[in-house]
Order: structure tokens, then C-alpha cells, then sequence
């Protein structure tokens, strides 16, 4: 009787196994879809300047229109993510977004092409807010860790890639061609990840009342312990998008001079977030997430001061680390933020992610009119600042982190 309950335990685990490999090659598809459609214009910005007779922080509405359309498709699906199949949230929203970025290549007028990348982030914000919750609910524990990391590595890739391949393409073609192209691609990775992916088998529709469901989710936004480390995500992504918004506008200039077909080459440095997000795991082994928050934050703001020696390879170094360490920071706090109300785990992450995507709208705009008035050296200087107050409201809510799992103990 011993050996058909052995063979039954292994045969479970082979199950279970499988299933967490399926799960990881999916979720990592959706990563990659998000945010090749949600950044591929970043590199076509000088394209859509010189086309739409634009200046260089007007031209990055067509990002920051992305993102804030993210963060308005995230203040509804923080009410609405909890009553809806994970499963069915992420595919109507990879699919329904790469139909707006298709018909973003036809928009004749700037004006245009921005609403139709703020209907494109709408659309994306069900995908990505509900992801880290189907890896929590639907993924043995051993595996866990590891496919988030994973899935912030397709994040990573895919930004990376929608960067290259719209930046390539609009070189030899044209930025419109380029949209449609992304649009297409990431068509085919969300029909990929609709037929595939398993169901949510351990989703319990959630079918609280509007006003419970409202003093929930505002004890959650109001949180000291949380507040800081929402902070930090908007903060860090706003330095992360500024530099790759306008780091293609300072090359072009010079003492580098390079020519435009060649600046879709910076976006290869996301192998390092690749390489960031999941070291993650094995920097998490030996000091707490809160340490590693606080040293990254000091060690960005010092790459950042490389930006100002005019030699290529300590910009290329000093971009490479930064890049590092934004990939850390963003696993850490999605962590953070995850594991303080498993309850609510699918909110914690919505309102993470929005003001995550509020800080890339604002401050990835904002950092382009200083680039504009005080140039480079002014612009790197806001970057540093930004990175230092990070610090500073790490440090608190590290503080608050603390207090609050004391009582927790008593």
C-alpha cells in the first residue's frame, strides 16, 4: 500500500511542477506584452518631435499618456479585481490593448495618438494589476519566489524589446510601421497566453459591498507602513523613464554625435534589469528587503553622477547600474506591498501600481521641461534629488514597517 501512495505523491508533484512551469512561461508572456506596448514609443520620441512639430518633453506625452491611462484603469480595477477570473482579466486586457496600439500608427494628429495610448494603458493596468496576484494565489510556495522575479525579467525583456524593435524599425521604416508591428506581436503573445495559461482554481470571487469595499481600500491607500514604499515606486520608475526618455536627445548631441539609427542600442540595457530582477532572491538571502532598499537607493543616486562625465563608457556604466537597480527596487516593493495584507493582496498591488505609473507620467513629463530650460546637467542634478528623498521616505517607512510588526508579535 506504501508504493502506490509514493507513486501518487510523485505523480501530484510532477502535476504540480508542470503546472508552475506553464503558469511561469505565461505570466512571463504577459510581462512582456505590458510593457513592450506601454514604452515602444520612448525611443520614437525625436521621430514623433520632428513629425508633429513638437518640442522634446511635449513629444513624451505620447508615454506619459500611456501611464496615465494606467493609472486610471487602476483606480477601477483596484474596485473591481477582486469579482473578475485573474485569468479573464489579464487576456481581455493583452488582447483589447494591442488593437489600440495598432490603430495608434493611424492617427493622423498628436492628439489622437495619445488618447489611443491613454485607452492602451487603460486597458493593460487589468493585465498587470492582477499578474502578481495569480503567481501568490495559483503557484506552489517553493515556487513562488522565483516566478515573480521571473515575471519582472519578462517586464524587463519586454520593455527592452518593444524599446529595440520600434527603435529598429522606425529606422529603416517609419515610427508607424514600428506601432503596428509591437501592436501584432503582442497580439499574438496574449492569444498565446489565453490558450495556454490554467485557470484560476484558487480565485474566490470577492462580493463585498461598495461601502466596505470603499473603507477597505482607503485604510489600504492611507497606510503609514504602505505609503512609503508606494512612494518609492513612483519615484524610482519617474528617474527610470526620464533617463530613457531623454538619454536618446543627449547622445544625438554633442561630444557623442551618434547618428539616430543607433540609439535603440541603450535599450539593450535592460539585460541588466533582467539580471537586477532576479538577483533579487539572492540578495534577499542575507539582508532584509529594507536594507537592500536603502543601500540601492544611495548606490542609483551615485550612477546617476556618473551621467556627467561626457565619456561613453562611464555613461554606459553609470546607465547599467541604475538599471540594476531599478529592477531590484520595483521586485522589492511589489514584495512589500504583496505580503502585508494577503487578503488584499490584488488592492495592496493596484495602488502600488498606480501611483508607480502616476510618478512615470509626472515625472517623466516634468524632468523633460527641465531638460528643456536647464539642460542636461540641471536634469541629472533633479534625478539625483529625486533618488535622495527616496532614501529619506524609505528610511520612514522602514521606521513605520517596524512599529507595526511589533504589535503584530505582541
Amino acid at each position: 500500500m506504501i508504493l502506490p501512495k509514493e507513486m501518487d505523491a510523485s505523480e501530484l508533484e510532477k502535476k504540480v511542477s508542470r503546472r508552475d512551469t506553464i503558469i511561469s512561461v505565461c505570466v512571463f508572456l504577459s510581462g512582456f506584452s505590458c510593457f513592450a506596448q506601454l514604452y515602444y514609443f520612448q525611443p520614437l520620441l525625436p521621430d514623433l518631435a520632428r513629425d508633429f512639430h513638437l518640442t522634446a518633453s511635449d513629444s513624451s506625452l505620447a508615454v506619459s499618456f500611456s501611464t496615465l491611462g494606467m493609472v486610471f484603469g487602476l483606480i477601477t480595477t483596484m474596485f473591481i479585481a477582486d469579482r473578475i477570473s485573474r485569468k479573464q482579466l489579464i487576456s481581455v486586457g493583452l488582447l483589447a490593448s494591442s488593437v489600440f496600439s495598432v490603430a495608434a500608427s493611424f492617427a493622423p494628429f498628436f492628439g489622437l495618438l495619445i488618447l489611443l495610448s491613454a485607452a492602451k494603458g487603460y486597458l493593460l493596468s487589468g493585465a498587470t494589476s492582477v499578474s502578481m496576484a495569480y503567481i501568490a494565489e495559483e503557484v506552489s510556495e517553493r515556487n513562488k519566489g522565483k516566478i515573480m522575479a521571473l515575471y519582472i525579467a519578462g517586464n524587463a525583456l519586454g520593455g527592452m524589446s518593444g524599446r529595440f524593435i520600434s527603435s529598429w524599425i522606425g529606422a529603416i521604416w517609419s515610427w508607424r510601421i514600428a506601432s503596428v508591428s509591437i501592436g501584432l506581436i503582442c497580439a499574438f503573445f496574449a492569444l498565446l497566453f489565453l490558450i495556454f495559461s490554467p485557470r484560476s482554481t484558487h480565485f474566490i470571487p470577492c462580493r463585498e459591498s461598495l461601502h466596505s469595499l470603499v473603507v477597505t481600500n482607503l485604510h489600504l491607500i492611507t497606510s503609514k507602513a504602505l505609503i512609503p514604499f508606494y512612494l518609492t515606486g513612483g519615484l524610482i520608475l519617474g528617474v527610470f523613464v526620464s533617463l530613457y526618455n531623454y538619454m536618446g536627445f543627449y547622445l544625438v548631441e554633442e561630444p557623442f554625435s551618434f547618428p539616430e539609427y543607433s540609439i535603440h542600442y541603450i535599450y539593450l540595457m535592460y539585460i541588466f534589469g533582467i539580471f537586477g530582477s532576479v538577483a533579487t532572491v539572492r540578495l534577499t538571502r542575507r539582508h532584509t528587503s529594507f536594507q537592500v532598499l536603502k543601500k540601492i537607493l544611495l548606490i542609483s543616486a551615485v550612477s546617476i553622477v556618473l551621467l556627467y562625465i561626457a565619456n561613453f563608457w562611464l555613461v554606459t556604466l553609470g546607465l547599467a547600474v541604475f538599471t540594476f537597480n531599478f529592477f531590484v527596487v520595483h521586485v522589492l516593493c511589489n514584495r512589500i506591498v504583496s505580503e502585508y495584507n494577503p487578503a488584499k493582496r490584488s488592492v495592496t498591488i493596484s495602488i502600488y501600481l498606480l501611483v508607480y505609473y502616476l510618478g512615470s507620467s509626472l515625472l517623466g513629463w516634468a524632468t523633460g521641461i527641465l531638460l528643456d530650460t536647464g539642460g542636461w546637467p540641471y536634469f541629472l542634478a533633479g534625478l539625483i534629488l529625486l533618488l535622495l528623498l527616496n532614501y529619506i521616505i524609505v528610511y520612514r517607512g522602514v521606521v513605520h514597517m517596524k512599529e507595526i510588526q511589533d504589535q503584530r508579535n505582541n
